[in-house]
Formats: structure tokens, sequence, C-alpha cells
């Protein structure tokens, strides 16, 4: 048996198990994904299709970054910045203000701090294409069974998914409360309906024109865009968000409409790109759940019930929507593993007193 399993290989998740490994509690991670890192996803570039930014407000994850020696970067934001208001009038611009608090983005990618969590942990430790079908309680153990109908046996279960796809696709034994399933249900996903987008290209040229590369729209298709080159400079791209109704679309379509309203924001040099990535999150099983009533973005993000251990003290909710501070940023899911670790810790040794 299994002292502790944790459920998803993101963030939380992973944060939790490089916190337990340092306290010597054996654990295994499952990750439903053929992959590890969850929301964070970088592809080659590196280009975020996941989480990317976080802010001098996030004390948690900076003081993470720094104990883990994994270095960041400042987001690039001078000059320009780019506005499309109506569809029958030109782009309208105007200079970055002054006295903005800057964002930062991780050296390498978001996967680096993914990355670098896993170098700490025995790979064995980690279970991929391992997506859980039910928990039951058998009272001093919690028994776990997988969709391959794999059994697994925990003292205590740390779950990092977002609320509302665990209240969907796990079935729980006895039954949780009926407020507390349809408080997961009613649980916004951080980024479940987001669709990200990149155009990568040879050279900076909104730079040498005077643009930040950041821009937003009223109209079209494109919510908003970012300057999205790497910290040394070798690598360019604009990044940003599509309206969420484009997930009926196909890519190809998607990307067409994206060339187009990029020219008009940035010019006709925006036209020769030399890639274009989209991730639509909606589509993502092992994050988003479809046909639920719309949510308000981070709904109930950090509610105290969402932190009250569950199956008689044996299931902790632990993703980033669960967290109190930040809930649903990468912050919210360093401060949500980490202070899982330290309920299991203290549960344990409650249990083994008794």
């Amino acid at each position: 048996m299994t002292e502790v399993i944790i459920i998803g290989a993101g963030l939380a998740g992973l944060t939790a198990a490089y916190r337990l490994k340092k306290s010597e509690i054996p654990f295994r991670v499952v990750e439903a994904r053929d992959r590890i890192g969850g929301r964070i996803h970088t592809l080659s570039g590196p280009i975020e299709m996941g989480a990317t930014w976080f802010g001098s407000q996030h004390i948690h994850l900076r003081q993470f970054l720094t104990e883990l020696e994994v270095e960041n970067f400042e987001q690039f934001t001078k000059g320009k910045i780019s506005y499309d208001l109506h569809p029958q009038a030109p782009a309208q611009y105007m200079e970055m203000p002054a006295g903005q608090a800057p964002s930062y983005r991780i050296k390498g990618g978001t996967t680096s701090l993914i990355n670098r969590l896993v170098s700490e942990l025995d790979p064995k430790q980690i279970q991929l294409n391992t997506s859980i079908e039910s928990i039951h309680d058998k009272g001093g153990v919690l028994l776990i069974k997988d969709k391959g109908n794999q059994e697994y046996q925990a003292s205590l279960i740390i779950s990092t998914i977002p609320p509302q796809l665990m209240a969907n696709v796990i079935t729980f034994e006895p039954a949780l409360p009926a407020a507390t399933q349809k408080l997961m249900s009613e649980t916004h996903t951080w980024m479940g309906e987001s669709i990200k987008f990149a155009l990568s290209y040879t050279r900076p040229f909104w730079k040498e024109n005077g643009f930040s590369g950041m821009g937003f729209a009223q109209t079209g298709v494109i919510e908003e865009i970012h300057d999205h080159s790497n910290a040394e400079e070798t690598f360019f791209s604009l990044k940003g968000f599509l309206r969420t109704d484009l997930s009926e679309l196909t890519r190809s379509e998607r990307e067409q409409l994206v060339k187009a309203q990029v020219v008009k924001l940035f010019g006709p040099e925006a036209a020769d790109y030399i890639g274009y990535q989209d991730r639509v999150w909606i589509d993502e099983e092992y994050t988003s759940v479809k046909s639920v009533t719309p949510l308000m973005p981070h709904q109930n993000n950090g509610h105290p019930e969402l932190n009250q251990p569950l199956m008689n003290q044996k299931l902790l909710i632990a993703g980033t929507e669960s967290s109190p501070v930040y809930g649903g940023y990468m912050e919210g899911a360093v401060y949500a593993g980490t202070k899982a670790a330290q309920q299991v810790e203290r549960l344990l040794k409650t249990t083994q007193s008794s």
C-alpha cells in the first residue's frame, strides 16, 4: 500500500510530491495524461499553451522559484499598444502608461519549473496514462480504481485536478455530501474555456517598428496579444487569447481569422509568420467539462469548503482552484500543493499517535 496517492502531475501535484519527498513520506503521483505538467504545457520555442505569467505579488511562487533555482525574466512591454475597437475603423495606438507593475515569465518556458520538480523525484513515483474512475472508503484505507480497472490503496489521497472535473468523472463511495458535490460542480476551472494561440517569426518586426507586441480588441477573434519572445532574444513570437466561441471552428479557420487581425493590429509584416499554434482548453478532457452551465471567472476558487478534508479526513482537494491565495493561478497551485503536503504530515502524525 502507498501511504499517499496524488492525483494529477500538474504544478500543484508536483509541488505536493516535492514537499512530501522532503518529509520522507512515501507517495505515488498518478496522471491521466501521457505527459506531466497539466495546464502547464510548453511547446518548442518556447511557446506557452498554458500557464505563462506571474507577478511580484505572487510571493509563494517566487520563493519556490528561488528555492529551486529556476530563473525568470520580465515580460517585454516597451512601445506602442495596439487596439482594435471597431471592425470598420483602423487600429488605434498608445504608449504603455508609465508606472505599470511588471509581469514575469520563466526562463526556458514554464515547463522548466515542472522539469526541475521532477528532477527531484524518483521517476518510478510518477505514473502516466492513469485516469482515476472511483474512490472507495474502506475504513482504514482508500481504494482507488482507474479506467484500466487497476486498483490502488492509500492512507490518504491528494486530488489536484479541477474540482468541477473531479465531481464529474470520479465516483465516490460513500457519496460525497450533496452540498460538496454541488460546490465542486460550480467551481470555475482555471483556463478551462480559454483558447491560447501563438505566431512565431524569424525576427521581432513589432519591436523594430516601435510596438510592444501588446494588443487588445473589442472586435474580431483576438481578445488580447503579447510579445512572446524568449529571454535570450533568439526566438520571436506573439501570443494571446482568442474568443472562447471559436472552439467550434477548425484550427485552420481560426488561423486565417487570426492572420487577418494581427495584420490590422501590427501591419502587413505580421502576415509573414513561420508557425501557428493554438490550444482549445475546453477540448482537453483531463482539464475541462463540456456542456456545463457557464461560470464566472474564478467562481468559488478558494472556497473554505474546498479546504476541508473529505472521506473521514483521508481525501484532500488541493488543486489551484482550492487555494484561498490567488486561486486559479500558478501561485495558487504552489500554495495549495504545499498546504496539502503539510496537512498530510499532520494527519499521518495524528493517525500514528492514536
